[in-house]
């Protein structure tokens, strides 16, 4: 029998071709996260994430910081898992394109209908087609592959950008929270001793009224700001992968504001260097182009087959022999193929000179943006914030000496509480900001890693108010005050919380907020606001209130029952 050599060395060729080496279980998950850790810092654990049966990282138990939340969204989110799927289905992908079509078996049996031996053919055959462009198949493949690893760190990119954003957000509003809730916390004790000043005759029905409807929409204040932070924990807890109600808490105060001034063309450059959708744009227009020129160079190039055939007549004659089979490039020549990648090739450019556009455009407006963020927070905290402190100091001594009504007090009290949730908002979209151009940079800030100080805390806002149990009933104050004891320790050291200039002989008007460089004159005291006076140990213990002395000049509760007056019912 005579052995055909170009048979079995077509069938040997095409078997080894076929046999390709399987992909490195990394390939395609480290580089992804490579990208990620350059630009970033930190990246996820690829192989932790992929396996299944590896317990899931615990939670930390010291409160969150902004890196701490990024950490954990690598480590629990879905969205990480969803990326590396993505991965999954472009090794596949990559894998299906570096191997060869299967070959293609045949056998056919033919029997005459008059009788005799049957006619029996067997045949193999495979796509020559597809061998002669195998090579540029497999280097499409690749280069789509290694653009596939920049979109999954992109991806990944935008997990960190917005889990930091909905820290920051998380942050704040529990920073509001918790000074809403002491400010309704005051504003009821308030009321408390208004009643009980009521009871004894010192007031009328209309300043207790007042006090109670400030109490209470203090109250539903506070019960807004508990909401909205709710909202905002569980939009952070969505992105952390984590349960609404576990064991984590972030930390309890945003930083200042940082003063850097970023170089504009310094920051665009850096972002066309490393934006990932933009070095995935410019691999999509060279893998176009390539595509482009392999549809040219084969454009005559139909379907051919190349196979072998064996057949064995009915009187047992036996034929052999191999076969080709190639389409003609009559009437379709390649041109809508030729087209068609023209037409991609020009989308890719196309797409890739708008995703430049709107880099550049991005950081130049992100960095206003975040400039005119950082001087709205620095105008609530040196202008409007103390302005407002001063407003409540010097109403609440024209009250004393019955200038001016409870109701106007009570107004630029709330005005005052406004200034401060909104100083709060204003350096949360400060960061927010912040976190908005880092992500379109497409990585950490020239500045990231500079120490932040903390912002105002609400307790150097709001002081802690008194006990309502302390009987205040035969004090004879003009209005009821809670704050009592020594001044806390400072929470604005290291803060420039400079007051606005007084003239000579004027009182400061923010003695009673507890700053730098500030004397112990308090015209605050005596409202719900206050910062109270110090006091010895041994002294008066409701020192913090305003009352009457035998030694001051004149009396600014005239009109009002004294120590020494029998307290009566007052007319409601």
């Amino acid at each position: 029998m005579r052995f055909s050599f170009l048979p079995a060395t077509l069938t040997v060729a095409a078997l080894a071709l076929s046999a390709c080496a399987g992909l490195p279980r990394e390939r395609g998950y480290a580089q992804a996260d490579a990208l990620v850790q350059a630009r970033l810092g930190a990246a996820p654990d690829w192989a932790a994430r992929l396996d299944a049966t590896a317990p899931p990282p615990e939670i930390p138990r010291d409160p969150l910081g902004v890196d701490d939340a990024i950490a954990l969204a690598f480590a629990h989110s879905p969205r990480v898992l969803a990326a590396y799927a993505r991965i999954g289905i472009g090794r596949a992908e990559l894998d299906d394109a570096r191997r060869l079509a299967n070959p293609t078996l045949g056998y056919s049996r033919l029997t005459p209908d008059g009788g005799g031996g049957s006619q029996i053919t067997r045949s193999v055959s495979f796509g020559l087609s597809d061998l002669l462009q195998l090579a540029s198949r497999k280097r499409f493949a690749n280069g789509d592959f290694e653009r596939l690893q920049q979109s999954v760190a992109d991806d990944l990119l935008a997990l960190a950008s917005d889990t930091e954003a909905a820290w920051y957000a998380a942050v704040g509003a529990a920073q509001i929270q918790a000074m809403r809730d002491l400010v309704a916390d005051a504003a009821e004790h308030a009321a408390t001793l208004a009643q009980r000043f009521f009871d004894a005759g010192n007031i009328n029905r209309l300043q207790l009224e007042l006090e109670r409807a400030a109490a209470s929409q203090a109250r539903i204040d506070a019960v807004h700001a508990q909401a909205d932070a709710l909202r905002a924990r569980a939009a952070l807890a969505d992105l952390l992968g984590l349960p609404l109600h576990a064991s984590w808490r972030t930390q309890a105060q945003l930083p200042a504001p940082a003063d850097t001034a970023f170089d504009g063309e310094a920051l665009v450059a850096l972002a066309l260097e490393r934006r990932l959708d933009l070095a995935a744009a410019r691999r999509d227009v060279a893998l176009r182009e390539d595509a482009l020129g392999v549809t040219r160079r084969w454009r005559w190039l139909g379907d051919v087959e190349l196979g072998y055939e064996r057949e064995r007549e009915g009187d047992g004659t036996l034929m052999r022999g191999p076969s080709l089979s190639l389409g003609l490039p009559i009437f379709n020549q390649g041109q809508g193929a030729v087209g068609r990648a023209q037409a991609q090739l020009l989308d890719a450019r196309a797409a890739l000179d708008a995703s430049a556009l709107d880099v550049q455009n991005g950081v130049r407006a992100g960095i206003e943006r975040l400039a005119l963020a950082r001087d709205i927070a620095e105008r609530y905290r040196r202008v409007l914030v103390p302005a407002r402190e001063a407003i409540v100091g010097r109403t609440q001594e024209q009250v004393n000496f019955m200038l001016r009504g409870v109701f106007e007090l009570i107004a630029a009290k709330q005005a005052e509480y406004d200034a401060y949730q909104a100083y709060l908002e204003a350096v949360r979209d400060y960061w927010t900001a912040r976190a908005e151009l880092r992500r379109l940079v497409g990585g950490a800030l020239p500045d990231d890693v500079a120490q932040r100080e903390a912002t105002i805390g609400v307790e150097a806002i709001v002081p802690v108010a008194v006990d309502a149990s302390m009987d205040h009933s035969q004090h004879g104050m003009a209005m009821p005050a809670e704050g009592t004891g020594a001044a806390p320790s400072d929470p604005h050291a290291g803060h420039d919380l400079a007051p606005p200039e007084v003239a000579e002989g004027e009182d400061d008007p923010h003695a009673g907020h507890h700053m730098p460089a500030q004397d112990e004159h308090d015209p605050h005291a005596g409202h719900d606001m206050s910062r109270p006076a110090p006091v010895d140990a041994g002294g008066d213990p409701h020192a913090g209130h305003r009352m009457p002395s035998p030694e001051s000049d004149g009396d600014p509760h005239a009109g009002h029952r004294r120590h020494d007056e029998a307290p009566t019912q007052s007319d409601e």
